[in-house]
């Protein structure tokens, strides 16, 4: 028996968050109006998102909370521990689904800033993003908007993929939100959401090693058998979030070396191999991770950063709409919003 999601419409190269082709958000929206969108189901006027800023600065200004980590935990895993143990967050209201997830992702970038060593004090969310992941103070725009779009491009991918089916069914016992939600964010591993950094790692070995020479290096993970991470996609034939965020790379300067290299893999793969594996979304941020000079870790810690957003979203769609521990069969969920519409324009 089917049911109904009204998040987002995934289907072959084509991914829209309640009728908006994602692409077009990246490019044209911050990701708090797409945390919005996501949660309410339309873009927000300029006042709610005034508000949804608001919050989600006052959030990162917080201290983080003292957590225990070992030494090799997954970002993940600390991440998701940082979400279990927010008592800030668990006592945040729920009757307002938008603020409730403006506040969790101001305390994601204060999470994040806090695992990297950075301070963040930006008045904007965009810029206190940008200081969470790079410990600038002064802000490079291009660099700031790119750094943004990578993660609105990982906000949602329906409900199948491990994340959201771990939040649906913590939410479907009518979890509270922070646990929800912290399950999803467990669910990424290296098996899911870990393509990025394993990605940026391979650029990094194509750009350093064999003179740069990606033919090589590539001729040599076929013969060891090794997969290249950042190929091919289980939906998409050509990801629909791949060329814009090639495009605000090229505006923000991070062109050549590996993002260059992240241009010309599937096509030389294609030749060596005789497969056809275009670059996914997880290959083009991990190509530009490593451009821009972060640590390998942060490809998967923007995966996070994103799926936040959707998380926040099943989480609310579930427990609003569908009955209490129902059985989920996640391949028969249909999709019941809103048809194409085109993205408005800044």
């Amino acid at each position: 028996m089917s049911w109904e999601t009204k998040v987002t419409n995934v289907q072959p190269d084509n991914l829209q968050i309640s009728g908006y082709p994602l692409q077009d958000l990246v490019e044209k929206k911050k990701l708090l109006e797409v945390a919005y969108l996501i949660v309410k189901g339309e873009l927000p006027d300029a006042e709610s998102f005034a508000q949804m800023q608001k919050i989600a600065v006052m959030a990162g200004e917080l201290p983080a909370q003292k957590i225990d980590t070992h030494d090799g935990d997954d970002i993940s895993k600390t991440l998701a521990a940082y979400l279990l143990t927010d008592t800030g967050l668990a006592r945040h209201s729920d009757e307002n689904p938008e603020d409730k997830t403006a506040y969790a992702l101001g305390r994601t970038a204060r999470y994040l800033a806090t695992i990297y060593e950075n301070e963040i004090s930006a008045s904007s969310f965009s810029d206190m993003i940008y200081q969470a992941f790079t410990g600038k103070s002064e802000i490079e725009a291009g660099k700031a908007r790119l750094l943004e779009a990578m993660i609105t491009a990982c906000v949602d991918h329906g409900v199948t993929p491990p994340s959201a089916q771990a939040t649906l069914i913590a939410s479907s016992t009518r979890a509270a939100y922070e646990v929800a939600v912290a399950h999803g964010v467990g669910a990424i591993t290296d098996v899911h959401g870990g393509a990025g950094a394993k990605a940026a790692k391979f650029f990094d070995e194509c750009l350093d090693s064999h003179d740069g020479q990606l033919e090589a290096i590539i001729k040599q993970y076929s013969v060891e058998k090794k997969r290249i991470a950042g190929l091919g996609h289980r939906v998409h034939k050509n990801d629909p979030r791949r060329d814009i965020l090639w495009k605000l790379a090229d505006e923000a300067g991070i062109s050549s070396g590996r993002v260059k290299l992240s241009k010309e893999v599937s096509l030389t793969f294609k030749i060596i191999s005789g497969k056809d594996l275009p670059i996914n979304v997880d290959g083009v941020i991990g190509a530009i991770v490593a451009d821009f000079g972060l640590d390998l870790s942060a490809a998967k810690a923007i995966f996070i950063f994103g799926r936040v957003a959707g998380l926040s979203a099943h989480y609310y769609e579930e427990i609003n709409t569908q009955p209490k521990m129902r059985q989920i069969n996640f391949a028969e969920a249909e999709y019941a919003g809103p048809g194409t519409r085109a993205v408005p324009g800044e």
